[in-house]
């Protein structure tokens, strides 16, 4: 019989792990629900060895965690952090995951309880900060404290068995994505662009599980679409990404200010040009322009991105340019020590830091 929580070392690192109940692989709001509840819970459960304790960091979603995590503060006389990597229920709206009614009022409430018990609320884009400052969360109370990437990672060469293994021949122009094929990820839009490069020299493919992934397939098959491949999630990241030519990210023309998806700063450590169908004034739309490491077109627009695609295809040199470009802007602002020390020194740092 298992034990109710696994305890093990980490780096030296005590780690606590609690069961959860896994939402299944349908789509519904009420599992999902379900499954961010029984983290909060089981995590309550879990910490109740745990004695005194300087700070409590919890990363949200789900905002659940939020209300837990100030029980575990309040109860030992510790600081609370609130760390931010989407905006609840704000993606969930925009998504039409959540309509507006009494389920999104509570929801508000949930996430005004849970602002307001912080001692500080970190978030990890610009567009964060502005979307809390305007639902009147103190600017004293936030702080800027992005993902950070390892560039030193992304050193890797192309190599033609992992191309092959990613459905590409020496010579084509390789597309990848990879991740999630959730909600958020308007894949949809990146399959029947595909389907408009079908008589080019390149290859679509689609590396990770998730949700909409069965969809996803037999879109491809309806399209009958021989330029499109589906891959598990690879053990060697760094030498899937190398392997590509260019990568892509999309995203539903609603989400702006909501989410900030994380594996762009990986792509961008990679070398990669990144092709994103996305609103433009969304985090991930502006920091490729910021970072003039790719091309943005409009979110949901398979013609858009397939003409995108098309002309980086045809322009190697480019390719190189816009690449080195990502790489440059991410080992300048989202070096992996630097924002470990922004850590290092809120944590340590007095209340009003």
């Amino acid at each position: 019989r298992k034990p109710p929580v696994l305890v093990e070392r980490m780096n030296g690192v005590r780690v606590v792990r609690s069961p959860i109940l896994l939402p299944g692989t349908g789509q519904s709001t009420l599992r999902r629900i379900l499954f961010d509840s029984s983290l909060a819970v089981t995590s309550l459960l879990a910490s109740a060895g745990i004695r005194a304790v300087d700070v409590v960091i919890c990363v949200s979603p789900p905002l659940q965690l939020g209300v837990m995590a100030w029980l575990i503060a309040r109860s030992r006389g510790s600081r609370l952090f609130l760390h931010l990597q989407d905006l609840v229920p704000d993606v969930a709206l925009s998504l039409g995951m959540m309509r507006e009614g009494g389920a999104a009022r509570l929801a508000r409430r949930l996430e005004r309880f849970v602002y307001s018990r912080a001692d500080r609320i970190t978030v990890i884009s610009q567009g964060f900060l502005d979307n809390l400052a305007g639902k009147g969360v103190l600017d004293a109370k936030l702080k800027l404290l992005p993902n950070w990437v390892d560039t030193g990672r992304f050193n890797a060469a192309s190599d033609p068995a992992t191309r092959a293994v990613l459905g590409a021949a020496n010579g084509q122009t390789l597309v990848l994505h990879t991740g999630n094929m959730g909600a958020k990820q308007d894949l949809v839009t990146v399959v029947n662009a595909a389907a408009k490069l079908a008589h080019e020299n390149v290859v679509v493919t689609l590396v990770g599980d998730g949700s909409g992934r069965s969809a996803l397939e037999a879109q491809a098959a309806r399209l009958r679409l021989d330029n499109v491949r589906f891959v598990p999630l690879q053990a060697d990241f760094p030498a899937t990404l190398a392997a590509a030519n260019l990568v892509v990210l999309a995203q539903r023309g609603r989400l702006v200010d909501s989410v900030a998806p994380s594996k762009l700063l990986s792509y961008m450590a990679s070398g990669k040009p990144v092709v994103a169908a996305v609103n433009e004034s969304s985090e991930a739309g502006r920091l490729i322009q910021l970072a003039g490491c790719g091309i943005v077109v409009a979110p949901e627009d398979p013609t858009a991105l397939a003409a995108a695609l098309l002309e980086l295809h045809h322009r190697p040199d480019e390719q190189a340019v816009l690449g080195e470009a990502g790489r440059r802007y991410v080992a300048k602002h989202y070096e992996r020590g630097h924002i470990l020390n922004e850590w290092r020194k809120l944590v340590e740092g007095p209340d009003d830091d």
